[in-house]
């Protein structure tokens, strides 16, 4: 597996809104891909491991639970940090079940987002 530069983030969000507030939040100090669905992703995983992961869980074509497990199974070493808008409990578990670093809620607090990429990135 190809490995890309150690401080790179991953987004996965089928909102465009929020993949231009990662670009505005993050893309000055971090090299960042964006995606916008979870089929794109396990692509781009195949050939790639970032280091931090954003994802959403409520996407078409691959939802992020579909991925999170998917991502299970590869035992990668990228930190993933679930951003949704679902504020259901059973997701939140669900999502600590397969190993997420963070569960944020939307809307996204900048500084929170900041903070996690500094502490996992440096």
């Amino acid at each position: 597996m190809e490995t890309i530069q150690n401080e790179s983030i991953f987004v996965v969000d089928d909102d465009q809104g929020i993949l231009d507030s990662f670009d505005a939040m993050l893309g000055d100090d971090y090299p960042l891909h964006m995606v916008n669905n979870g089929v794109d992703a396990l692509e781009y995983l195949d050939r790639h491991q970032p280091c931090l992961m954003f994802l959403d869980l409520k996407m078409p074509r691959m939802n992020g639970l579909e991925l999170l497990k998917n991502l299970a199974a590869r035992n990668l070493s990228t930190v993933i940090v679930v951003v949704t808008a679902l504020p259901q409990e059973q997701y939140k578990e669900l999502a600590y079940e397969y190993g997420v670093y963070k569960y944020l809620q939307k809307p996204l607090d900048v500084d929170e987002v900041e903070d996690i990429a500094a502490v996992v990135l440096h």
